[in-house]
């Protein structure tokens, strides 16, 4: 193959990587800055894969991995760049070892075994991209990029093996066989991690639905003691006041307060009997649910809480997606729950925090929740709270109440609030869908 085609398909290749980090990036080509500086790159890979001969191919890639990752990395997503950039050097790899075995001592066939391989690279490319972006940004991306980094490592050395010892033609199909056990290892690999992730999220799922089994179990228990309980106060309470009243007759009023005091502490446990009061008044299961969970990790925490639903509550305004309200319950307990932990450790007391829940229904087409907590002593706007990223914790991304914001964009009858005075923070949601439609 003449040296000037050697150069033409080279710069063409590099072109090549340039448009398919686009396609797959899904950014579109236009004359700016970085489009500049991957220009400036590729020119930079070509000098060094051009000048390095043997190690060329392998600093060239290493070249092509950090320039781009530097030039998007505040544009795009870092883990998409790096993953699609170590993609497109593996292929480039490929390409050409699957080149020479084509070409392998044939003068006709070398001159266009490379413009075979690089036609084919763009026409997968350009049919896969989406799949390739997916895969790539997906629950598993993080098992691929170490894949393709350990493929594209292995397989620049075999390449540079061969070159070191000068006996190139005489290896490349060994090269071959080899590159191909390395592919195959990395997609058994690859599919037995995927294996391993399917499988513990498997069980992590069994374990959450175990623990609400358990949860649900625990509530079905306390209704059952309460109820025992009661028919046990029924029966009793005609013989306890007669007791009280000779007692009360004959003047021993501390006598009465007495044996009430250790009537209650020895027949009702007023905490636990409160556990899951007016729980029983909503009848949509996955609202349930989720209410039931939380409770029990308030009891469990023993963060002082109360719960408050006073009429049954059997339906959601119709439109309501309930996964959207779990969403919104699950966030604000969690954060009061938060809260209140940091409030205790700080202040020592138990009794310093304390959590107060309200669920209203007045029909079908209504639906109020609130959630108030004590907080620490600290400034914070309610402006700020809702914004993307604002968080008072360490380590943490601070997208809660950004992501109810979202939830609340979607319905234009939902209305949410928040308030922070006196040492409390008010989260109160509203939904009515008759005023929505009166405004209307």
């Amino acid at each position: 193959m003449s040296e000037t085609l050697s150069v033409c398909i080279l710069v063409a290749s590099l072109f090549v990587d340039l448009w398919m980090f686009f396609k797959i990036n899904t950014v579109k080509l236009e004359l700016d800055i970085q489009l500049l500086l991957s220009l400036l790159v590729m020119g930079i890979d070509l000098i060094v894969y051009v000048n390095l001969n043997i190690f060329g191919s392998l600093v060239a890639s290493i070249i092509e991995i950090v320039g781009f990752y530097l030039i998007y990395k505040d544009k795009i997503d870092a883990r998409l760049v790096v993953g699609s950039i170590l993609f497109i050097c593996t292929i480039d790899v490929f390409g050409n070892i699957v080149s020479e075995i084509i070409t392998f001592e044939n003068s006709n066939l070398q001159k266009y075994g490379s413009i075979i391989v690089l036609g084919s690279i763009i026409l997968f490319t350009n049919k896969y991209y989406l799949k390739i972006k997916n895969i790539l940004t997906g629950k598993d991306s993080n098992i691929l990029l170490m894949i393709f980094t350990y493929l594209l490592v292995t397989s620049e050395l075999i390449l540079i093996i061969p070159l070191l010892i000068k006996s190139y033609r005489s290896f490349v199909i060994f090269v071959g066989v080899i590159y191909a056990s390395q592919v195959l290892f990395g997609v058994v690999a690859y599919w037995t991690l995927v294996r391993i992730r399917k499988r513990l999220l498997r069980e992590h799922k069994q374990r959450e639905v175990i623990e609400k089994q358990k949860q649900l179990q625990e509530y079905t228990d306390y209704l059952e003691k309460s109820q025992d309980d009661l028919r046990a106060f029924r029966h009793d309470y005609k013989n306890i006041l007669n007791s009280l009243k000779v007692s009360a007759q004959e003047g021993n009023v501390q006598e009465v307060v007495q044996k009430l005091d250790k009537y209650t502490e020895t027949t009702l446990n007023s905490k636990a009997l409160l556990k899951y009061k007016d729980v029983n008044h909503i009848y949509i299961k996955l609202i349930k649910s989720i209410i039931i969970s939380k409770l029990t990790e308030l009891y469990n925490l023993d963060i002082p809480y109360n719960f408050e639903c006073r009429n049954n509550i059997h339906n959601l305004p119709h439109h309501i997606d309930e996964l959207d309200l779990v969403r919104i319950i699950g966030i604000t307990f969690d954060n009061a729950i938060e809260e209140s932990k940091a409030l205790i450790a700080e202040k020592h007391n138990i009794r310093s925090a304390e959590v107060q829940i309200m669920v209203y229904s007045d029909g079908p087409g209504e639906f109020e929740y609130e959630i108030r907590n004590r907080i620490q002593n600290k400034k914070i706007l309610t402006s700020q709270i809702q914004q993307r990223g604002f968080t008072t914790k360490k380590n943490h991304k601070g997208l809660g109440l950004a992501n109810i914001k979202e939830i609340e964009n979607k319905y234009p009858d939902m209305s949410i609030s928040y308030t922070i005075q006196d040492g409390w923070f008010d989260f109160y949601m509203t939904i009515d869908t008759e005023d929505g439609e009166e405004n209307e």
